[in-house]
């Protein structure tokens, strides 16, 4: 890691070897990445370096780990079965460490709907799809969707990494959005 002094570049077509590193870090898809190891890090030296290089520091502080987001969900009706189709996406560097639980659910906290996807999924920048279906005549408009982490029978809150705000319980409360029509 450099100290972001001009010796300590080591530049390379104007990349610094550190960023060409953490470049790296996001290629292999790690869950993180640590500053701290055997050169003998020091936290001034980081930070001098971020206050000249800031930009890939913060990309891979964005993208480290796993981040997953409902992407898009279609709500589908065929007789008397209705339903919701869910893109999850993946926005991190790293697939999921676990399987993903997810969750129809009523305001009361009852369960309408619910699964794992395949363990590691999504993948970093792809989209898996589940299919919910819902009760006959069960409006989605309202219902709250909800994601753990299963791990060896073990269940952890997920919040999703999107932007509309979530309830308290890290849920996301389905609603049309502005779109085409």
């Amino acid at each position: 890691m450099s100290d972001g002094s001009p010796e300590s570049l080591k530049l390379d077509e104007g990349v610094t070897y550190t960023d060409n590193v953490i470049a790296h870090v996001m290629d292999v898809g790690a869950n993180y990445w640590s500053l701290w190891n055997w050169h003998a890090e020091r936290a001034e030296n980081v930070l001098s370096y971020y206050d000249k290089y800031p930009e890939m520091i913060d990309t891979i502080a964005r993208r480290i780990g796993y981040r997953v987001r409902p992407s898009f969900i279609w709500r589908y009706e065929n007789g008397e079965q209705n339903g919701l189709v869910i893109g999850f996406a993946n926005d991190g560097i790293a697939g999921v460490p676990g399987a993903l639980r997810v969750e129809v659910r009523r305001e009361d906290g009852a369960v309408l709907a619910g699964g794992c996807l395949d363990p590691g999924y999504p993948l970093p920048g792809k989209i898996r799809q589940a299919r919910f279906a819902l009760p006959a005549g069960t409006e989605w408009e309202g219902l709250l969707l909800k994601a753990e982490l299963e791990v060896k029978g073990v269940r952890y809150p997920v919040q999703w990494a999107c932007r509309q705000t979530l309830e308290a319980d890290n849920s996301l409360r389905l609603r049309p959005t502005q779109g085409l029509g």
